[in-house]
């Protein structure tokens, strides 16, 4: 899956031209582009959900994020993490560096899920704020509609399957980072601080943003798994 919300040219052809791209492909493709200025779009295989892998940690953090607005959380509060919530056999950047863990500003785990995507970092976020189903809510209340966050990295690590089902449609995330990018979701600090962390991205270069031409920024947000699920806003 990707998707692509754009802020410059329309993006040549169109979903005749993506469906001739992707016919030789033994595999199901989606995509979803939308113009920021004029709200032209096109998607393929948009009937269809796909595994988010990673990029379910950009609903994530705005679901964090959200709280941080309203009082609730705090970008420097500490946030103590221990030992135990450090588990061996994933990705976590946090848990090489710290691996007796410590405390960490809020500010801090953000990026590490974020811009490193640490699996670890994740599910402390995820703890923070009651579960994926606190997610969901707030997809819901935003109006997000065909996107399912269910379970965090752990669980899909118990059970390897249950990745696949934090799903969505091309559309819907590229509805979410739309709104993300107007201002419809955060206030104006939060939503920069997000942007910032998203344009530092430190996963992914060689995909959707090393696509685009060197002079756009994009603030972008990596999946890896059997599939390459991207998503990213981009501005020139």
């Amino acid at each position: 899956m990707a998707t692509v919300s754009f802020s410059a040219e329309v993006p040549e052809g169109d979903s005749v031209a993506i469906r001739e791209i992707v016919r030789p492909l033994k595999a199901h493709v989606g995509v979803s582009a939308v113009m920021l200025d004029t709200g032209e779009s096109v998607s393929v295989g948009d009937e269809a959900f796909y595994p988010m892998q990673s990029v379910y940690k950009f609903p994530l953090a705005l679901s964090v994020l959200k709280r941080v607005d309203q009082g609730v959380l705090d970008l420097d509060q500490k946030v103590k993490v221990t030992r135990d919530q450090l588990p061996e056999k994933t990705w976590s950047p946090l848990r090489d560096r710290f691996p007796q863990g410590g405390e960490f500003p809020l500010k801090e785990l953000l990026r590490f899920s974020v811009q490193e995507s640490d699996n670890n970092a994740c599910d402390i976020l995820f703890s923070l704020i009651g579960g994926p189903a606190n997610v969901q809510k707030d997809l819901k209340e935003w109006g997000v509609e065909n996107m399912n966050v269910k379970y965090t990295e752990a669980d899909t690590h118990r059970n390897h399957e249950w990745q696949y089902s934090n799903s969505a449609r091309p559309t819907a995330m590229t509805s979410l980072f739309r709104m993300f990018d107007e201002g419809k979701i955060l206030k104006k600090d939060t939503q920069l601080f997000l942007w910032d962390m998203m344009a530092s991205c430190a996963t992914g270069a060689e995909r959707l943003k090393g696509l685009l031409p060197k002079e756009y920024v994009v603030a972008h947000k990596t999946g890896t798994g059997g599939t390459l699920p991207d998503g990213a806003v981009s501005h020139q």
